[in-house]
């Protein structure tokens, strides 16, 4: 087991799995997975929701979010993170962020729907 994989389900993260060189765990247990990746400087997180935020709103995001900067990857509003290896706080911190984040993404995917349409 990575040290990766062996921090996250030290620090509480549920469904934390190794496939490929890849670790996938999930914030809550009823959440979609993030990724990450043990690297030379660190461990590499990232997480993606289905919306595309706008310009504006990853403006907006990164106004208040310094060194947490969103990007589009694959049609999907993602966050990127990097965590120094062992740095338990750093992964709850990052864990925060990307739950702040898929907060944000719901709230512009309501905004982006017609109405009635699901999500």
């Amino acid at each position: 087991m990575s040290g990766l994989a062996k921090a996250l389900r030290s620090a509480g993260f549920p469904g934390v799995e190794e496939e490929g060189g890849r670790v996938f765990a999930r914030l809550i247990s009823a959440d979609v997975e993030f990724s990450g990746a043990e690297g030379p400087e660190g461990w590499d997180l990232a997480i993606s929701r289905p919306v595309r935020a706008s310009p504006t709103q990853m403006a907006d995001w990164a106004a208040r979010h310094p060194g947490a900067a969103l990007d589009i990857h694959q049609g999907e509003t993602r966050l990127c993170g990097r965590v120094a290896a062992g740095d338990r706080d750093g992964l709850l911190h990052w864990a925060a962020l990307a739950e702040e984040m898929v907060v944000a993404c719901l709230h512009w995917r309501r905004g982006q729907r017609s109405r009635g349409e699901g999500m």
